[in-house]
C-alpha cells in the first residue's frame, strides 16, 4: 500500500506511491529527434560573448589579461536582468514594511549569472575548474549584496531548458536578492531552531548522519559533499547535495568549498543528463540569511528536482506531493554506471 514520509526539515508529508510506482528507468525522456546541435554563438543572444552591448552593464566578470569591462575575453560574466522581477529604486529604497491590502515597492536584486561564453554548453558539459569560477562567484555576490541591510535572503537557482521555466538558450543561473524571507524558508529555519533547542545539535547535521548510516539512498559522495535522494523526497529523482561540515551560509565556507563541491555537482548532472537522457530540472540553493552565516542550527544545501511528472490539483491545494519512484530505487539507478 502507499506509504507517508515526513519530510523532516519543512514537515511536508509526501505520498511515495508505491502501488502505481515506476521504474526508475521509465523515466527517461523519450529518445529525442536528432537536432543540429546550437552552435558555439548565436549572434542574436545577448549573453553570447561579443554581444555584450545587448545587455545591461555587467555587475561582476571573470577575465583574463587587461580586458575592459563590457567587453569580450570573459569566462563568466553577472549582469543585472534587463526585466527584473525585483530592482532597486532610484532613492535608494525604503525599508520593506507592508500593511494589509497595500502594496510595496518592488525593492530587490534580480542578476543573471552567465556561466560560460558557449551558447552550447550547460553545467554539466563545463570541466571543473569552470564550475568552481560560477560557483566562487555566488559567494562573492552574497558577500557583496549582504552590504544592503534592506535585503534580507538572496535565491540563488537554475533553470535548465524550457520546460523548466528558461526562456533563454543559453546557459545561466540567477540571483534574486530579496527585502522579505520567504514562507518555505522560514519553515526550514523554525523546525531547525526548534530542533536545535531540544536536542543541541543541527536537524541538517542529524539528517546527513543518517543517510550517510544508512547508504542506501546516497548516489555521489566525497570527503566535503554528499549528494542523496531524501527519505521523503516529493517528486521522483529529486537531489539534495549538503556539506558534510556544518555551515549555514556560503559566506562562512571554508576556501575550498568550491573546489571541492564542484566534482559532485557536476557528476550528478552528468549522471542525470545520461540516465534519463538530459531532463529539464530546477536547481537551487537554500541559505541562511544574509548577515547570519554563523547560524548553529542551520545548514546549507542544494537541491535538485528533475521535471518528470506533472505537478497538479492535490499537490497545488495541499502542498502534499505524491512520488511515483521510491526514493531507494531512484538514488540505485543513478548510481549505478
Amino acid at each position: 500500500m502507499p506509504i507517508l514520509r515526513q519530510e523532516p526539515l519543512r514537515g511536508e508529508w509526501v505520498i511515495i506511491a508505491t502501488e502505481r510506482a515506476r521504474r526508475p528507468e521509465t523515466f527517461a525522456s523519450p529518445e529525442k529527434k536528432v537536432k543540429t546541435p546550437p552552435p558555439a554563438k548565436v549572434d542574436s543572444c545577448p549573453f553570447c560573448m561579443g554581444n555584450e552591448h545587448m545587455t545591461p552593464p555587467e555587475v561582476l566578470a571573470y577575465r583574463e589579461g587587461s580586458a575592459q569591462p563590457n567587453t569580450p575575453g570573459w569566462s563568466l560574466r553577472i549582469i543585472p536582468n534587463k526585466f527584473p522581477a525585483l530592482e532597486p529604486s532610484e532613492n535608494g529604497g525604503e525599508p520593506f514594511v507592508c500593511h494589509y491590502f497595500e502594496s510595496c515597492p518592488g525593492y530587490g536584486v534580480h542578476e543573471v549569472i552567465i556561466e560560460t561564453p558557449d551558447h552550447n554548453r550547460h553545467t554539466a558539459d563545463l570541466k571543473e575548474n569552470e564550475l568552481v569560477l560560477v560557483l566562487k562567484s555566488f559567494k562573492e555576490r552574497l558577500l557583496s549584496l549582504s552590504g544592503d541591510r534592506r535585503l534580507k535572503y538572496v535565491q540563488i537557482f537554475r533553470n535548465h531548458l524550457r520546460e523548466a521555466g528558461a526562456s533563454i538558450e543559453h546557459p545561466h543561473w540567477q540571483l534574486l536578492a530579496l527585502p522579505f524571507i520567504p514562507p518555505l524558508l522560514e519553515a526550514e529555519y523554525r523546525r531547525s531552531r526548534e530542533y536545535y533547542q531540544e536536542k543541541g545539535r543541527c536537524l541538517l547535521c542529524d539528517l546527513l548522519e543518517q543517510e550517510v548510516s544508512a547508504a542506501e539512498r546516497i548516489v555521489l559522495e566525497n570527503e566535503a559533499f554528499v549528494a542523496y535522494v531524501p527519505f521523503a523526497a516529493p517528486l521522483p529523482f529529486t537531489t539534495w547535495i549538503v556539506p558534510r561540515e556544518h555551515t549555514a551560509s556560503l559566506e562562512s565556507s571554508a576556501d575550498d568549498w568550491a573546489e571541492k563541491l564542484a566534482p559532485i555537482l557536476k557528476g550528478f548532472l552528468v549522471k542525470l543528463s545520461q540516465k534519463l537522457q538530459d531532463p529539464p530540472y530546477n536547481l537551487y540553493l537554500h541559505l541562511a540569511p544574509l548577515r547570519s552565516e554563523q547560524l548553529p542550527y542551520y545548514h546549507w544545501h542544494i537541491e535538485i528536482i528533475p521535471k518528470l511528472t506533472i505537478v497538479a490539483g492535490l499537490e497545488m491545494a495541499t502542498g502534499t506531493f505524491i512520488n511515483v519512484s521510491k526514493p531507494e530505487e531512484a538514488a540505485g539507478f543513478l548510481r549505478e554506471r
